[in-house]
């Protein structure tokens, strides 16, 4: 067997002649598929809908509770809660007077 002599040249080149010369970007055989943003309000209500009865009542997040206050940070929930309260001590005085009312009627009708 006789030995060949092979010689290998090999070329060099300086940085700033090798980024001119070599694409360094990456690239691939197949278009990117856009990505679907899934996260949407209808999507979140679907969710709530779904697992609205295994969501925790009470907890300092994934519960219920952590909902509500979350919310009321957007929504002026404690001036709805302080009209609610002002009706209610409008209803209970209603039905005091109704009650003394009622009284005085019985009164009268069994003084005869």
């Amino acid at each position: 067997m006789a030995r060949e002599r092979v010689q290998i040249q090999k070329e060099s080149y300086r940085s700033n002649q090798y980024s001119n010369l070599v694409d360094r970007e990456f690239k691939t055989f197949k278009k990117p598929e856009p990505t679907i943003d899934t996260d949407t309000v209808e999507e979140f209500f679907r969710l709530y809908d779904k697992l609205y009865y295994t969501i925790p009542l009470e907890g300092e997040t994934n519960s219920h509770q952590y909902l509500l206050q979350k919310s009321s940070e957007l929504v002026d929930f404690e001036k709805s809660t302080e009209d609610i309260q002002l009706l209610l001590d409008e209803i209970a005085q209603l039905r005091q007077q109704l009650l003394e009312a009622n009284q005085q009627i019985f009164d009268l009708e069994n003084q005869q």
